[in-house]
């Protein structure tokens, strides 16, 4: 059997401690480790990928944000150069003084603005890559928002470590030199893997008040009645879909809906929304 891996970095609305709660569900095919196809079109921090550690069959991981699926193309090519620039970043750690902390406080910012008047377009993949990691385990609880100027804008987070084993786990490395990696709309691998022993798994963005998941993409109630069609028209491969229980998610999955949990945030954005939430699991076996 594969061992389980974690996530490479922190994310917020992942899926690492929902697991046990829709695996029971997966295809019998995933259960009993037989060789089979793996695609998850919204990735994130992609927790079932690491999970489910598939190295029988192949995968495909896509995310809508250019920035994290080149984060993950450094992490599988061991880019020297973007390793280089987070282990710099990682070296302002060694202690906690006041002063190391205003350093690394200084250190996130710059890293951070980076993406002011189209900053990011300046750096080569390896400095965007760093940046990503940098920025995103920094960042106040993991968040990823952005302004109206579609830049970065979450504050630090006064973390007092910040880790960088994972770059270079060979476990990681390997999966995901098993994988292709693609940056785009979802509905591309979902169309092109509509085939047997294929398990597509979807955590799209959810139907609460913050629908915007990266700089350049809304998801809102128009795209989910696309996104249970897209599904529904599957004619070969077995999907799951993991979402929060609401009005429109009931009538757009209540022939597939299979269970549903309550779970509970640990983050509350100015109170924009409540902490406690139920989930559906709905799938087409």
């Amino acid at each position: 059997m594969t061992e389980p891996l974690t996530p490479m970095f922190k994310w917020t609305g992942g899926k690492r401690r929902e697991i046990k709660h829709f695996s029971p569900y997966y295809p019998d095919f995933v259960k009993e480790e037989k060789e089979y196809n793996y695609v998850e079109p919204f990735a994130g921090a992609a927790a079932t990928f690491w999970s489910l550690n598939n190295l029988t069959g192949t995968n495909v991981i896509n995310e809508f944000d250019p920035e994290l699926i080149n984060f993950y193309t450094q992490v599988k090519m061991q880019n020297k150069d973007f390793i280089k620039y987070v282990a710099e970043a990682v070296s302002l750690y060694k202690d906690n003084s006041s002063e190391s902390h205003d350093k690394q406080e200084a250190m996130y910012y710059k890293w951070r603005n980076l993406d002011r008047n189209d900053g990011l377009s300046k750096l080569d993949d390896a400095k965007r890559a760093a940046r990503f990691y940098i920025v995103n385990q920094l960042a106040f609880s993991g968040m990823r928002r952005f302004n109206g100027a579609g830049e970065f804008n979450v504050p630090y987070g006064h973390y007092k470590n910040l880790n960088d084993t994972v770059l270079t786990s060979a476990a990681h490395v390997k999966l995901l030199q098993n994988t292709e990696l693609i940056t785009g709309d979802y509905s591309i691998p979902v169309a092109d893997n509509d085939k047997e022993n294929t398990f597509i798994f979807l955590d799209p963005p959810y139907t609460r008040v913050m629908k915007k998941y990266s700089a350049d993409s809304e998801f809102g109630d128009e795209e989910q009645y696309v996104l249970a069609e897209t599904l529904k028209n599957l004619e070969a491969a077995k999907w799951m879909i993991v979402i929060d229980k609401s009005a429109l998610t009931e009538k757009l999955y209540k022939d597939y809906i299979k269970h549903s949990y309550a779970l509970s945030y640990g983050v509350n954005i100015k109170n924009r929304f409540s902490t406690a939430v139920e989930h559906i699991i709905a799938t087409n076996y």
